[in-house]
């Protein structure tokens, strides 16, 4: 039986160098800011859907959207019995929030298990996230080599329903599955997309295997909880421990739970860890003008960082403000980057994510190493409880010289844990915006409908350069 979700804690040490370095004042100016955020947020909630998906804030309740969820349960199953493999074509949100979720819960060779040894669920590959070629070809080679490709799902994931990458590589793929003698390539498809007419996916619904919401009011960086993460996390599934419904009801169990964890506890409650970091991260910025936000996560996954870096970068990088992120990994960052944060500019702040258990518990180095000094203290140890070490003496090392940092405490690495520190963060975020007023016009006045935490219009400079870049292309190609 799945396990429900424990709470994800903010661990701050007693110490602390922001809280000792930032005046009383300041800290209480922004405690009470806090109060007047949640409250603002509480009372949002009782709006309704309407005014939450108006507000870009609709992802605060893709938990409870159960006709959806029922929807991705049906056409999980469905594809699960017709396919072999996923090619999920995505970018920017479209990609990472499903990313993180494979690379960090499901077996690390997963795709070189038998579809028995995956427990039914498909294999699983990505593309659409770049114009290089590369990857796409290497993995629509191998599928058609070995005689997939008929009996691979293509999700192709773009909320505007035209988003160039994704477009580019669904052509290719399209071909690609002409190519193998699949007659009706479209029953190959599901769309997942906003539905609207402007939408070309949209438009070709009928077409499909299956048409599957990007809802409105969610952005892509803040889809994972949405069809966008929900379909693959089913597909993947291994049903020897954890069917494809029952995978997406505890991942939503956490999700539900970080959503308690922001509306139900009081914001100045030390248990509320996305307002507490939201308030740690203000007060480094604003007070003692650090400008680096690293993000260490002590496991062996690297998607969880890069989504990370799209979340805080494309909200909280307005007005000139906002931390830059760097994503690292635990204990691989100790041997990258540690030393510039030690001995380099004092720019940075550290935020650790460490995980109570990664389910790995019996793999341990061997009592009889043989080995002398300080590599002895090895012998017979779980290779976990050697991360712990690492990650407390990182901890302590960075206190010592001064380097501010807090720790994310998840207790597992599962599906309701995973989601629930995604949303979490996904929270900090919103609350960190506040902070920053950027829902406030220029004159101060409150409009939460052009709050800029949900907006990116600074990414529509380079779509009009490359648009124009790549006429001039066509015309040196004589192309019409």
């Amino acid at each position: 039986m799945e396990r429900s979700p424990e709470r994800i804690g903010l661990r701050i040490a007693k110490d602390d160098v922001i809280f000792r370095s930032v005046s009383p004042a300041h800290i209480s100016e922004v405690d009470a800011a806090l109060v007047q955020i949640q409250a603002d947020f509480l009372a949002e909630q009782s709006l309704g859907e309407e005014v939450l998906a108006k507000r870009w804030r609709a992802w605060t309740v893709s938990h409870e959207q159960t006709q959806t969820i029922a929807e991705v349960k049906r056409l999980a199953e469905a594809a699960r019995k017709e396919f072999d493999a996923l090619l999920l074509l995505g970018v920017g949100g479209s990609d990472l929030g499903p990313r993180v979720i494979h690379e960090t819960l499901d077996d690390p060779l997963h795709n070189r298990l038998s579809k028995a040894g995956r427990g039914g669920g498909l294999e699983v590959h990505f593309g659409g996230d770049t114009f290089d070629p590369r990857r796409l070809d290497a993995t629509l080679r191998t599928l058609g080599a070995e005689g997939k490709l008929p009996r691979t799902l293509v999700n192709v994931v773009s909320r505007s329903g035209k988003t160039a990458e994704t477009f580019a590589a669904s052509l290719l793929v399209r071909e690609a599955l002409r190519k193998a003698k699949v007659r009706n390539w479209q029953r190959n498809v599901i769309a997942t997309t906003l539905y609207a007419d402007s939408s070309l996916l949209y438009q070709d619904r009928r077409k499909f295997f299956g048409l599957l919401p990007v809802p409105e009011g969610v952005g892509g960086r803040f889809s994972v909880a949405s069809p966008v993460g929900l379909l693959p996390l089913a597909l993947a599934a291994d049903a020897t421990r954890l069917g494809p419904g029952k995978r997406i009801d505890a991942a939503l169990a956490g999700y539900a739970h970080g959503h308690e964890q922001a509306f139900g506890v009081k914001s100045a409650n030390a248990r509320n860890a996305a307002f507490q970091l939201a308030k740690w991260l203000h007060l480094a910025e604003q007070y003692l003008h650090k400008s680096v936000l690293l993000f260490y996560n002590y496991a062996d996954d690297r998607y969880l960082g890069d989504w990370l870096t799209q979340l805080y970068s494309e909200s909280i990088q307005e007005r000139g403000e906002g931390l830059n992120v760097i994503p690292t990994r635990g204990p691989t960052g100790n041997h990258s980057i540690l030393n510039g944060v030690v001995r380099g500019p004092r720019d940075k702040v550290v935020v650790f994510v460490k995980w109570g258990d990664l389910g790995c518990g019996g793999t341990k180095v061997p009592a009889s190493t043989g080995l002398m000094g300080d590599l002895a203290d090895l012998g017979g140890l779980p290779l976990e409880r050697i991360q712990d070490a690492s990650v407390a003496g990182v901890e302590a090392d960075f206190t010592a010289n001064g380097v501010p940092n807090v720790t994310l405490e998840v207790p597992r690495r599962d599906e309701g844990c995973l989601v629930q520190l995604m949303r979490v963060l996904m929270d900090t975020v919103a609350v960190k915006g506040r902070l920053q007023g950027l829902h406030l016009t220029g004159a101060g006045a409150p409009t939460p409908e052009r709050d800029l935490t949900y907006q990116q219009d600074g990414v529509e400079g380079y779509k009009e350069a490359m648009r124009g870049e790549l006429k001039r292309i066509r015309r040196r190609l004589g192309m019409k």
